[in-house]
This record gives structure tokens, sequence and C-alpha cells, in this order.
């Protein structure tokens, strides 16, 4: 073998190594600038928020329960959605049993916007998981549409608990479960981030 084979066969080399060595390291810049959702339920006042307000000659008092979505990577999050991904019975033993919803439905974010939001770094949006009513029991869920077959959901006394995942481009998806005790009085609604 000559030296300019040898030496082609050395700049073809590390040409070859340069290219994967540049391709890996724009693949780690790239993954370690990426957005980082999070969703939780941290159980401050912007998490249990009482609405009330007149219209016209009726007063309107509900509460709705809300959680937390985050972005703590470097890179905004495009076009973020949170979904209702699970909804189980939780009994006082601690066990847990699924419920007749098998779905992933949007949840709208608070003020009642369905659709997708980008979530720059440092700034906290809230998405709405569900209300009740101080004058009329009953769990009002945040979906687009309610299913004929959850209708039977909303009547349900006890603790439900609610998996929820938030997904945005170019993001690994968050996931959270926020348990919600509601017996038909509003004065006995708790809510906490699950176990």
């Amino acid at each position: 073998m000559t030296n300019e084979m040898k030496l082609a066969l050395i700049s073809g080399g590390a040409a070859v190594i340069g290219g994967l060595v540049t391709g890996f390291f724009r693949w780690a810049v790239d993954r370690f600038n990426r957005p980082r959702l999070t969703i939780d339920y941290e159980g401050g006042d912007a998490n249990l928020v009482h609405v009330d307000y007149q219209s016209g000659n009726t007063n309107i008092a509900n509460i709705y329960i809300r959680a937390r979505v985050r972005n703590q990577g470097r890179r905004m999050a495009r076009r973020c959605r949170v979904f209702l991904t699970g909804l189980e019975e939780v009994h006082p033993s601690g066990q847990t049993t699924q419920t007749s919803y098998r779905d992933s439905i949007a949840l709208p974010w608070a003020g009642d916007q369905f659709g997708t939001r980008d979530v720059p770094r440092g700034v906290e949006f809230y998405v709405d998981i569900l209300w009740v009513s101080k004058h009329d029991p009953g769990w009002r869920f945040l979906v687009e549409t309610l299913f004929a077959n959850y209708i039977g959901l909303q009547n349900y006394g006890g603790t439900y608990r609610f998996h929820l995942l938030v997904t945005a481009d170019d993001a690994d998806p968050g996931t959270c479960a926020v348990d919600v005790t509601y017996s038909g009085n509003w004065l006995n609604l708790r809510a906490a981030q699950a176990p």
C-alpha cells in the first residue's frame, strides 16, 4: 500500500469520524435545549378557584380544579395540549377501580380555551380539570364533548383520580394524577396530587 493510499484512507476515516462526532454533538445540544414539560397540582389558590358572578338575576357560583403546566427546558414548548387520559375511583382502602372512561380527551386551558398553547420557560399556565356548582350538585368534566356513555360518571360520590398528560412538539410528555373528593356538597370538595 502506497503512502498516498494510506493518506487517503486516513483522511476518509477522519471525515467519517468527524461527521459522526458532529452529528452526535448536534443531537446532544438539541436534546439538552429541548422543552421539558411538567404538570402538577401543588394545592395553591391557583388550583382551586372560586368564580362568583351575576348573570342577569342569576347568581353563578362555581369552583374550578386546575393543574399547573410549566416548561422547565431551555426552548419554547410549542403547541402544548393537555389530555385527560384516565379516570379511576379511589376507595378508602387506597385501592383504585377503573371507571367506564376509556379515552384521551383534550382539556381546556384556564378560561375555557381549547386548542394548543406555546409555553415559554418561566411562565405558568393552568388547565381546567373540572368544576362544581355551589348551587347544583354533580361533577362537571371540562371536556369539549362528554360522550353519552360517560354521563353517569357525573353522579358519583367519592374520590376520582384524574390522570393527566401534557404534550408539545419536540418534548417528552409530562404526566400527573390528581385525586379529587366530592360528595355533591361543594363545602367538602378536596383535591390533592395523587401519590
